[in-house]
């Protein structure tokens, strides 16, 4: 019985984007990509706990291409300097973050490079979501 409540347990660590709670993030200029953002997953990080983090999940057409249904990724914002990086991203066979997982390893020339906001739904407006008052104090 010990063993069976463990097994639970790990089950349930191991499967978090099943239990997630999305957000959409609208764009109305990229139809064929939709965004969802995991606000329970948001973490206060960096020196003076600038940063935030945040799961993010993707899933539509243009994700195809590259033989997945969705990602899961974990973006990391810089409140004071408006800025964004990618740390790590999943593909998935299935869309909502389900089915096999492969790792997406990123480009070294792009991996933890902190980037201006991108002008689509995971730039201003994701980051007016994560630091209201656009920069903390």
């Amino acid at each position: 019985m010990r063993s069976f409540i463990s097994a639970v347990i790990c089950c349930c660590l191991t499967c978090t984007p099943v239990f997630a709670e999305w957000q959409r993030i609208t764009d109305e200029h990229a139809k064929e990509l939709e965004h969802y953002l995991d606000m329970q997953s948001v973490k206060q990080v960096g020196p003076m706990s600038i940063y935030r983090q945040v799961q993010v999940l993707s899933q539509g057409s243009s994700l195809k291409q590259q033989s997945f249904e969705s990602t899961i990724s974990l973006h990391e914002y810089d409140c004071m300097s408006a800025k964004l990086r990618v740390l790590q991203v999943a593909g998935f066979s299935q869309a909502w973050g389900a089915g096999d997982k492969v790792l997406v390893t990123l480009p070294a020339s792009n991996a933890n490079a902190w980037e201006s906001l991108p002008d689509t739904s995971l730039g201003q407006q994701t980051f007016d979501l994560l630091c209201p008052s656009g920069k903390d104090d």
